[in-house]
């Protein structure tokens, strides 16, 4: 006997869903990659989040950009696209938009905001790959291959650094 057709709502109910997140590669002038540190996280990651209702991926990067650095800036291409499979700290897989926000001067002022993060820096690429972690590195990887070959990257990350 056939089984029974689910509702619509039964249906979009039974389907897995996916947190989304969208970063931000910021270089300046000598390559360095601005990066942020979270009290609440082991490793320091790129500005960015979670993408809020009614919120594309790149206008998400650039308003946590602002949000986080006070850096005002229009997101440009996608660099990146990481998928992480659930995981012991997410129960859902989550996806996440590495997008280009070029490059900008070291002396610009970067301000935090308080209570949310606790320190930024200018990272050489080789000390932001060990920094990010192993999930954030992979996104920083394939981000600059991006960058250099106009082509995006999709990405499996081994867990989830979201």
């Amino acid at each position: 006997m056939p089984e029974e057709l689910k509702s619509r709502e039964e249906w979009l109910a039974s389907l897995p869903r996916a947190y989304t997140g969208a970063g931000c590669l910021l270089t300046d002038p000598d390559g360095r990659v601005l990066i942020v540190k979270a009290g609440y996280r082991e490793h320091w990651q790129f500005p960015g989040g979670t993408i809020d209702r009614g919120e594309d991926g790149a206008r998400c990067a650039a308003r946590e950009l602002e949000e986080e650095t006070g850096i005002v800036r229009e997101a440009g291409p996608l660099l990146a696209v990481a998928w992480t499979h659930p995981s012991e700290e997410l129960d859902h897989p989550a996806v996440h938009f590495l997008f280009d926000l070029g490059t900008i001067g070291a002396d610009v002022p970067v301000v935090l905001p308080e209570g949310e993060l606790d320190d930024w820096r200018w990272a050489p690429v080789e000390e932001a790959l060990d920094l990010l972690g192993p999930s954030r590195s992979l996104r920083l990887a394939g981000a600059l291959a991006a960058r250099g070959d106009g082509r995006t990257r999709i990405l499996t990350s081994p867990n989830s650094g979201f």
